[in-house]
């Protein structure tokens, strides 16, 4: 072996020996599952009390009108003594009830989703601000939130940030 390639063959197997000192570098990611957040922070569950006890009063009216159609259809059948004119008239009236129970059905499942949705707006502005201390705090470079495939248990910190929100979940108390 003559002397270059000696001493080529050294060098060589002195740099493939070299620890390699450029790493690349690493990043931190989170994941948080929302719906799962939504499902289960306190300030998701008083949401929904929230809404029902606004919505029952209108709720319970319903239940009443809906009463109201059924004893009078209950009279039109049960009643055989009615003449010809009273039994159209009442047929009118439950028609013009019905109607009138499906516009206020509607307008209530309108009203409670318009609600519904304003409330859980917020909601996310309160798990945004959230999620933007856990990155800060946490050093994190990344954190996801939805659309995603899949998601390891190493990087999911949904509990994590269930327990942030159960400790600002005292009234008043709402992550500025």
């Amino acid at each position: 072996m003559t002397r270059f390639t000696y001493s080529l063959s050294v060098l060589l197997a002195l740099l493939f020996l070299q620890p390699v000192t450029a790493q690349e570098p690493t990043y931190k990611i989170g994941f948080v599952n929302t719906a799962r957040v939504l499902k289960e922070a306190p300030q998701a569950r008083r949401v929904e009390e929230r809404l029902k006890a606004e919505f029952e009063p209108r709720e319970a009216q319903l239940r009443r009108k809906r009463k109201e159609i059924l004893a009078l259809e209950d009279q039109l059948k049960s009643d055989g003594t009615l003449s010809a004119n009273a039994r159209r008239k009442l047929e009118r009236e439950i028609r013009l009830k019905v109607s009138q129970l499906k516009f206020l059905e509607q307008e209530f499942r309108e009203d409670q989703n318009l609600r519904r949705n304003e409330e859980i707006r917020e909601l996310q502005q309160v798990i945004s601000k959230i999620l933007k201390k856990q990155g800060d705090d946490n050093k994190f470079d990344l954190i996801l939130t939805e659309g995603v495939s899949y998601v390891s248990d190493r990087i999911d910190i949904t509990a994590e940030t269930i327990e942030m929100l159960k400790q600002i979940s005292e009234p008043g108390e709402e992550a500025q």
